[in-house]
């Protein structure tokens, strides 16, 4: 009962989004979690450039969808509208709601793209 507790947690934390990094969350993820086996919650960056055929092999893989995360405005390399749970200065790269939420535990793994907003200003 404990893995689905913090599980529950985990879906609690994401509607309560408080960084404004999760745009919706799919509670029925939480289904698929079980005290026996390994499945784990992961976000996706709400973009079209993710391949829907490459997180059904992350479900069939253990992975169940729980988040579709914010990005950046126009794939910008510097997100305003997102602070640095750390330093709380704006976020970079595009992915950046995708980062805050496995940072916080709302997810175990984050799905972004690269376009290089990292490399043009740098975290």
């Amino acid at each position: 009962m404990s893995r689905i507790r913090e599980y529950a947690k985990k879906t609690f934390l994401a509607m309560k989004n408080p960084a404004g990094s999760v745009q919706e969350v799919f509670v029925n993820a939480l289904d698929r979690i079980g005290e026996e086996n390994d499945c784990q919650y992961m976000g996706v960056k709400n973009v079209r450039q993710i391949p829907a055929d490459l997180v059904k092999k992350l479900e069939g893989k253990g992975f169940a969808l729980h988040t579709l995360d914010r990005h950046s405005h126009n794939g910008r390399a510097v997100d305003y509208n997102l602070h640095n749970p750390i330093t709380g200065r704006p976020m970079t790269g595009s992915s950046s709601g995708t980062a805050i939420n496995v940072f916080l535990g709302i997810n175990d793994l984050g799905i972004g793209t690269d376009g290089g907003g990292s490399v043009l200003a740098p975290a």
